[in-house]
């Protein structure tokens, strides 16, 4: 079996442990689309994780210019072209929000034997250029048959809309930035600190989390911190939620890489305030380095995790009862946090092995080439 694969720079992290794993059996011509130039960061992540062998061809494919640019339109082309060059037997892309990229693959591909993968059937209420991407993802669904999709409340969402789809479920594998370089954090029951990491939309609801963690401030806890880790475009309002600084630790950019490991190691606890999504990569970062889980009641969070074993849900944009949650995780110390890391790495060995998710993508494949 051969591939021709296109992914986008944003999901090369989702797509490459899928890749390292299917290379073992299927030959695969690998186009990652990038925006600009290659950056170190990212160049440096692809090279140490990706494992190379005979099966696998790989190229870099740089789009430097604007979406509505007349020469991003002929760079599509190309990339199709050298996709159809690989003679494959199929096709998979992520390329999705790309303006009219799905005619150009009407024109150039095979459409029966594409597999087109959509991470946000639903685009998120509050995303960055929300209605650009309701409109070009509905564009993409409308024009493939096989569809993939990372979540069942996803494909639920998908069959509501197009019944007849012919839908690969296959969750988002775990996300791995390599080992620490820190030392394995001591949980101390006397700093205890929880993670907010990923890009910051209004739809994350951030804010929640530093009013709760202010409440509980103001009620007297002070044996713990919030850490806030990810690009913003727009910080000045949450800056204005603030009122304790020391309360929390900031770092208003996008982190590198080579520096996610170490954030992990050095927190406690993954929280996803949440008032809507799809599905996240950021939660199968926290399996990866065992961080239990506080997330919102969201039914599309249902499936990633379970209530006092893996982590705690609390309802959804309720800031109080957030509150609450922090304040059971606080004050259930050391044993509280042993007993959920515990629940969450039995949970993840069970569910999230990315040989069994590599395996959904096989026979798939295997099942459309027939």
């Amino acid at each position: 079996m051969i591939v021709s694969w296109i992914t986008p720079s944003p999901f090369v992290d989702v797509d490459l442990p899928i890749i390292n794993e299917l290379q073992k059996e299927v030959k695969i011509y690998w186009q990652i689309v990038i925006g600009a130039e290659l950056s170190d960061d990212m160049k440096g992540y692809i090279e140490s994780h990706l494992a190379k062998t005979d099966n696998l061809t790989y190229e870099y494919v740089k789009i430097p210019y604007r979406p509505y640019d007349i020469r991003t339109f002929f760079a599509y082309v190309r990339i199709l072209k050298k996709a159809k060059e690989a003679t494959p037997d199929l096709y998979y892309t992520s390329m999705n929000t790309a303006p009219f990229v799905p005619w150009f693959y009407r024109l150039y591909l095979p459409i029966k034997k594409v597999v087109a993968a959509c991470h946000n059937v639903s685009t998120p209420k509050g995303a960055n250029r929300e209605r650009y991407n309701r409109i070009f993802t509905d564009l993409y669904l409308r024009t493939f048959k096989n569809i993939q999709v990372f979540s069942e409340s996803q494909r639920d969402v998908l069959y509501e809309k197009f019944p007849s789809k012919n839908v690969l479920l296959a969750p988002l594998a775990i996300k791995d930035y390599g080992e620490p370089t820190v030392s394995a954090r001591v949980f101390d029951n006397k700093n205890i600190v929880f993670l907010f990491f990923g890009i910051i939309s209004p739809y994350k609801r951030v804010d929640l989390l530093i009013d709760a963690a202010q409440n509980l401030y103001d009620r007297g806890y002070r044996n713990f911190k919030v850490k806030i880790a990810g690009n913003c475009k727009n910080w000045d309002l949450y800056a204005s939620h603030i009122k304790y600084p020391e309360l929390f630790e900031l770092r208003i950019e996008r982190i590198p890489n080579d520096e996610v490991a170490n954030l992990f190691a050095s927190s406690d606890y993954f929280v996803m305030p949440y008032q809507d999504i799809a599905q996240s990569g950021a939660i199968t970062v926290a399996y990866r380095y065992n961080l239990p889980i506080l997330v919102s009641d969201l039914h599309q969070f249902m499936p990633f995790g379970e209530n006092e074993k893996t982590g705690f849900f609390f309802e959804s944009q309720n800031v109080v009862d957030l509150e609450e949650k922090m304040r059971l995780m606080i004050d259930g110390g050391h044993n509280l946090h042993s007993k959920l890391k515990n629940g969450l790495s039995k949970f993840v060995e069970e569910r999230y092995s990315t040989i069994a998710i590599a395996n959904k993508y096989k026979v798939f494949f295997e099942e459309l080439i027939k």
